[in-house]
């Protein structure tokens, strides 16, 4: 268990040091969650890439340049959001995590919403998914809003695809439908704040 911390960057002082699993071994750099304490909204991908390991910073390649595009046709801005992963090194190769790797960091992701303390949750694929919802299939639930209470509280849970895999499409529609997704989780968060009014 980590130890509970009062603030993110006592929380991400703790992260940059962990050894909790073998990832510990192979990666270049820790890379702790990133935007405002106070994000109304929290993006958790899979795992760092070549990148961000190198960077120590989350969605800074490819990936995190199709994500940035996104943003925006939602009307965001990577300063307004809060971007995680549900692990916090870099698996060898880029490969999937494994189940040790997860729960190894499953912690840091769980202090980190109770300290952001999100109104929305966007899980970008299947491994942010299932950390929320164990064995959920994304087919089923892309871009559907979900009510969930997610540490200590209902928040709104609204699972996408991650950007890699949309770069990875063979379908050039899949870069369109996800563009539209995106613009509408835009048209969620601004009726969210109409209401919040």
């Amino acid at each position: 268990m980590v130890p509970v911390a009062p603030t993110l960057a006592t929380l991400h002082a703790v992260m940059v040091r962990c050894t909790r699993c073998p990832l510990a071994t192979s990666r270049t750099r820790v890379v702790p969650g990133e935007g405002p304490a106070n994000a109304r909204v929290m993006l958790v991908g899979e795992a760092p890439g070549e990148a961000e390991d190198r960077a120590g910073r989350p969605f800074v390649g490819t990936s995190g340049r199709l994500l940035d595009q996104m943003l925006a046709a939602a009307g965001l801005t990577r300063p307004e959001v809060f971007i995680a992963n549900v692990v916090r090194c870099r698996p060898p190769g880029n490969r999937p995590p494994r189940a040790a790797e997860l729960r190894a960091c499953a912690d840091w992701l769980r202090q980190e919403l109770r300290l952001v303390d999100p109104d929305v949750v966007v899980p970008l694929g299947r491994f942010a998914l299932h950390h929320f919802l164990p064995g959920a299939k994304l087919r089923e639930l892309r871009e559907r809003a979900l009510t969930l209470e997610v540490a200590g509280r209902d928040r709104l849970l609204i699972p996408l695809l991650h950007p890699a895999a949309v770069l990875r499409a063979r379908d050039p529609a899949e870069r369109t439908r996800y563009e539209a997704e995106f613009r509408a989780l835009g048209e969620r968060l601004r009726a969210l704040h109409q209401r919040a009014r």
